[in-house]
């Protein structure tokens, strides 16, 4: 299993729990890394991802709920949620391309939820996608704009 994959699949464990807690625990954090990979960078890479995906989920919760609207955080599995915040955060903070993260996401969809979950997360995820680049093109044009020559 690459590195990568372990990481995402230690940090959705993390955030499973600090989901189910209503908060972080550092310590339980800890046990679940160390338990889930004998790598230090990996262990780290987990705890960054699911420290960071947790600090944001607000916005994130923010952004599934306009985009899918029928099924807002609230109502997912946790599983779910805690995939689509994970994989959310990534898009938005790592160098990643793009598509391995939304894939990496529909894997573990499929390997901890349930058979509708990897299409329902495929699809807010592209939507995200698409509306993060959208974003990024605005943003980039309007400082292009506002440059003095």
């Amino acid at each position: 299993m690459l590195w990568k994959t372990q990481a995402r699949q230690i940090a959705l464990q993390i955030m499973f729990q600090f989901d189910s807690q209503g908060g972080v625990d550092k310590e339980m954090a800890a046990e679940a890394a160390d338990g889930g990979s004998e790598d230090l960078p990996t262990r780290q890479r987990a705890l960054e991802m699911a420290n960071g995906a947790w600090a944001n989920r607000e916005l994130s919760d923010t952004w599934i709920e306009r985009l899918a609207p029928q099924w807002p955080p609230r109502r997912q599995p946790g599983v779910d949620r805690n995939i689509l915040r994970l994989a959310i955060w990534e898009l938005t903070h790592a160098d990643t391309p793009h598509k391995v993260i939304i894939d990496e996401a529909i894997e573990l969809a499929k390997n901890f939820s349930t058979e509708n979950s990897p299409s329902f997360i495929n699809g807010v995820l592209d939507a995200v996608v698409r509306e993060h680049e959208n974003l990024i093109g605005e943003t980039r044009n309007e400082t292009r704009m506002t440059k003095p020559e």
